[in-house]
């Protein structure tokens, strides 16, 4: 069945092209988050509270942040992973060094692993304490997976 055109053009208005601002974008409303995004400076203690305590942030006298990964977009909210330059490719899969990300250009200087075994979702209308700075949407070709191979 097709889409009728105010369907269209309302999917359009919710979620423009955000590729024509480039590095222009430093922060996004979760509205017009999307899957496979990265955004950098989440603290690390509001990781732990939105994991349910579970995600296991440095005890510092200055807060560390990390990285999360928007796994999946949805109309209610969104599901997200922290991400850490500390991992296992054999446990996680990961961005890869070197990668651009889409809509921004932005490179990766590292490769960033998924925590996927700490997920949390996002509603759309709650904001972390900061918004998180926005690098880019990851290609699904810079995501590696070498889960369960063999040497």
């Amino acid at each position: 069945m097709a889409d009728n055109p105010a369907s269209k053009l309302l999917r359009h208005l919710r979620r423009p092209d955000l590729s024509i601002l480039g590095n222009a974008i430093r922060s996004l409303p979760p509205a017009q988050w999307q899957s496979r995004m990265f955004f950098r400076g989440v603290p690390d203690r509001e990781l732990r509270l939105y994991t349910g305590n579970s995600f296991p942030h440095t005890l510092r006298k200055n807060p560390d942040t990390h990285p999360v990964f928007v796994l999946r977009s949805a109309s209610t909210g969104h599901l997200l992973c922290p991400c850490s330059s500390k991992g296992n490719p054999r446990k996680n899969r990961y961005i890869i060094e070197g990668c651009a990300l889409d809509m921004t250009g932005q490179v990766m200087d590292r490769n960033s692993f998924l925590i996927e075994q700490y997920p949390f979702t996002l509603p759309l209308d709650h904001r972390f304490q900061r918004r998180p700075h926005f690098l880019g949407r990851v290609p699904e070709s810079c995501i590696h997976d070498q889960r369960g191979k063999c040497k």
